[in-house]
């Protein structure tokens, strides 16, 4: 295994970024993985992205972890939209990149504001094999271009979240083409502290299934 800080190039901005390479031989399937709102002291280094980085780990699946523009150690600044979503192309193509990582086996994740973020790039990555959501905000899950695209996805949400209304979660998830993959974290708020084995262990699993097409039933 391996972790290395890299600079992830988008026009003038710079952000950091952590890769993280399993144990094996290469080129490996790889996760870009989306950190919640900065706002609100999100980073890199969250607890739920942090679960997600371990449930691919030990999947034996490569990820990269990046700081949006204007947080941490990245340059720019926050706009809570187009200059993000913009950062998770960068992150993408950045990961494609890497002669370690086999290019036609790349999936997203995000987490809250990340999950946005992720869900909203992901109809414009045709490239992309599948995408996980953890706790994303309801606005924008029924945006055309999203309920048309049919890539698998994961969503998960914990049933106290007061942020995400779970029957509103479901009603808007029915309407997307295919259905995604979606489980209720019981007990769990926005913050889902306490629930990041059960992330980071579905995370692992349903990529696994995507990238590695292997079972885990």
């Amino acid at each position: 295994m391996s972790h290395e800080r890299i600079s992830i190039s988008n026009g003038s901005v710079v952000l950091e970024g952590a890769l993280h390479l399993p144990d094996g031989q290469p080129p490996f399937a790889g996760v870009v993985l989306c950190h919640p709102h900065p706002q609100y002291g999100g980073d890199m280094n969250n607890n739920v992205v942090a679960a997600m980085d371990q449930g691919l780990f030990a999947q034996g699946i490569a990820t990269l972890r990046f700081n949006f523009r204007g947080v941490g150690g990245s340059t720019g600044v926050h706009d809570g939209r187009d200059g993000e979503q913009s950062d998770v192309a960068a992150a993408l193509r950045t990961l494609r990149e890497r002669d370690e990582i086999d290019d036609d086996r790349v999936g997203l994740a995000g987490y809250s504001f990340g999950a946005s973020m992720a869900l909203a790039a992901a109809p414009h990555e045709p490239d992309l094999l599948a995408v996980a959501a953890i706790a994303p905000p309801t606005p924008g899950l029924d945006a055309p271009a999203l309920l048309a695209d049919a890539r698998p996805k994961l969503i998960l949400a914990g049933d106290m979240d007061s942020f995400i209304p779970i029957q509103k979660l479901h009603e808007l998830t029915r309407r997307m083409e295919p259905p995604p993959e979606v489980h209720v974290l019981h007990g769990g708020d926005h913050f889902l502290a306490g629930h990041e084995p059960e992330i980071a262990e579905r995370v692992g699993a349903f990529f696994a299934g995507v990238l590695l097409n292997r079972s885990t039933s």
